[in-house]
């Protein structure tokens, strides 16, 4: 079966350099047919217009922080039978499209989802989950790595995060879209919830993986320290409205005040957050809320989603290969690698030095995914603090991991 077309979608707002490097790692994806879309504020705009994949790419100047809009509008613009959505401060493996757009062989999936990693590159941020009629996220655990059905259980419906999802163009078009009352937050838990009510089925698939670097925003810090919360506010009101059952809305509006005032308190306890931050963003949650919960779902303020006539196809051929850097060959490892980057090869460095530093992964500006940490530290966050090997030992177990995400047959010698 030919590989259907893909529209890629990113969206961007003020954050120019996650989304240079966003770019860099989208020219590596190993997938025949797919074009790129990029909805972006003007500094975005520049950067996309400027990347290498400029050619390959269509850029629409949209100013205006709301996500389901941007969303919406890159989905008037899309020609793929599937539609891919990745955030602007995310990266994805090489293979993360062929294997997320692999589960839609089955005709009646109308949607999926992928493994989402954390900043260090390790710890899994987003993987299966379920959401309640409140609001909600439940954990869906899994037996395997293998591609597998979210069920619809006890009221709750299958959870996609759009920083790694894709569904079908025909599906958006019948749901029109993202519903633009989510400006922030939830956006595409309702647009998702909302498919599984229809009758969609959804897959997730764990070898789909993206890191999600969590870059700063007008609504949190680096550190996912909040720095506002009325949008949430907002988004969670108009969430309780379509899909909260009357006599339970009451309740789920006072759990979730009382989820998110409590986690304002542990920031408050670590550090990253003053008594006055607090006092102040909780009002701002309330007020948010309030406000929310008086929008009117006008049908006039949904995108009309048509289609183009021009389509941009990208594609890039696969060929991993993977260097070793020690202290006194970083220097010319680093040099190779660039090179070969350079090339259009997709490079993988080690540079684990005689500790037990945890590992971490990191997609560098220059296209390369290093791979650092102690020879004898945790990779996996649930594995012994003390790792007895060789260095060798190491590598290989990591290339094994990967073997399906990043394949690295081509362990050059010699460095």
């Amino acid at each position: 079966m030919a590989a259907p077309p893909v529209s890629l979608i990113i969206v961007s707002r003020n954050r120019p350099r996650w989304l240079n490097r966003c770019l860099i790692a989208v020219g590596q994806l190993d997938y025949p047919m797919f074009e790129v879309i990029v909805v972006s504020c003007p500094l975005g705009s520049d950067v996309a217009r400027a990347s290498t994949l400029s050619a390959d790419i269509s850029v629409i100047d949209f100013d205006e922080a709301n996500i389901s809009k941007a969303r919406n509008i890159g989905i008037s613009n899309a020609r793929g039978e599937i539609v891919a959505f990745l955030d602007d401060d995310a990266v994805p493996e090489p293979t993360w499209l062929t294997h997320l757009i692999a589960a839609f062989e089955k005709e009646n999936v109308a949607q999926a989802g992928g493994m989402t990693l954390g900043s260090n590159g390790i710890s899994v941020q987003h993987a299966a989950a379920l959401v309640t009629e409140t609001g909600q996220t439940i954990a869906f655990p899994l037996d395997s790595q293998a591609p597998c059905v979210v069920p619809v259980r006890r009221g709750t419906h299958p959870r996609l995060h759009g920083t790694n999802m894709a569904i079908r163009r025909s599906v958006l078009l019948a749901h029109q879209g993202f519903d633009p009352r989510f400006s922030f937050y939830l956006d595409e838990t309702d647009l998702t919830l909302r498919v599984s009510q229809a009758g969609g089925v959804t897959m997730h698939v764990p070898n789909a993986v993206v890191h999600h670097g969590n870059g700063p925003s007008a609504f949190r810090g680096r550190d996912r320290t909040p720095r506002r919360l009325f949008e949430i506010g907002a988004s969670m009101a108009v969430f309780h409205r379509k899909h909260t059952p009357k006599p339970k809305r009451d309740a789920a509006r006072v759990a979730f005040l009382k989820e998110r005032h409590n986690w304002l308190l542990q920031h408050m306890q670590k550090g990253t957050l003053g008594p006055d931050d607090v006092r102040r963003l909780f009002s701002e949650l309330a007020d948010g809320y309030d406000f929310g919960w008086e929008l009117k779902n006008d049908p006039d303020t949904l995108q009309c989603i048509e289609f183009a006539s021009k389509i941009k196809i990208r594609s890039h051929r696969y060929h991993g290969v993977s260097l070793v850097a020690r202290p006194r060959t970083r220097r010319s490892i680093t040099s190779k690698a660039v090179e070969l980057a350079q090339r259009g090869k997709t490079v993988t460095v080690f540079d684990l030095d005689t500790t037990s530093r945890f590992h971490r992964v990191t997609f560098t500006n220059q296209g390369i995914w290093w791979h650092n940490g102690g020879i004898f530290g945790r990779e996996n966050r649930d594995e012994p603090w003390i790792q007895l090997c060789t260095r060798n030992e190491r590598i290989t177990r990591t290339t094994e991991r990967l073997a399906e995400i990043r394949p690295l047959s081509n362990l050059l010698p010699n460095n």
